[in-house]
């Protein structure tokens, strides 16, 4: 996915090389050399890390893999506004608009977070309506669904991924107090604990129960019930 923002094409010689296909002149970077012993050379290998400007011959599109190389590199944070859908898909933010004004989720959030409050409601509808969070996706979602953030401004990837580690412990714990706070305690609490990534070498103790790991290592994973 080529984004809809430009960037200056890197100016590392040797490294950078245009390719052109049909109408699009394609940016590539040679990012390792492999050495032929049996052709006795180097071989270069190339990924493509952007889609040059049909306007701006200095300037490209990039892509994911411009990330991936050039990490330090600095993306726009927001897309225009009127890059939009002109079809919204409303119904399942209305329903998650009405539970967080019932929890107050809002003000809560936005005492702990500040002005990227909104940011976090939105990325929480993402992976809820989408059932997934991988944040190279957030903004073809926020494309064609409305946003909570301010004046439902559409963040690039690099924003979200910035975002969530900027979020300290602090600001977690302080949240998950004020959320207890407004808890009734005569009611039963249910626990639960994500148990994919874990493997427990424990024993036979009740909070612990067989479960499905990316590493199956037949041991019980931590469930807390």
């Amino acid at each position: 996915m080529y984004y809809d923002f430009t960037v200056q094409i890197p100016n590392i010689p040797g490294k950078i090389i245009l390719k052109k296909k049909r109408d699009s002149d394609y940016v590539l970077y040679e990012y390792d050399r492999v050495y032929d012993a049996q052709k006795k050379f180097n071989v270069p290998k190339r990924t493509i890390i952007g889609k040059a400007n049909t306007v701006d011959s200095s300037l490209m599109h990039p892509n994911e893999k411009y990330q991936e190389y050039f990490p330090s590199a600095v993306l726009p944070e927001e897309r225009s506004e009127a890059y939009r859908s002109c079809c919204l898909r409303v119904g399942a933010y209305l329903v998650i608009q009405k539970l967080i004004e019932e929890y107050r989720l809002d003000s809560m959030l936005e005492k702990r977070m500040g002005k990227d409050s909104g940011l976090l409601l939105d990325l929480a509808c993402y992976s809820i309506i989408n059932e997934d969070n991988a944040g190279q996706y957030y903004p073809d979602f926020a494309f064609c669904h409305p946003l909570f953030s301010d004046k439902m401004r559409i963040y690039s990837d690099s924003k979200v991924s910035r975002f969530l580690s900027s979020i300290t412990k602090e600001q977690t714990i302080g949240f998950i107090d004020d959320w207890n706070k407004g808890r009734d305690r005569r009611q039963r609490l249910y626990i639960s604990y994500d148990s994919t990534n874990k493997n427990c070498q424990a024993g036979e103790i009740d909070i612990v129960e067989f479960g499905k790991a990316k590493d199956d290592k037949g041991l019980p994973g931590p469930v807390v019930i």
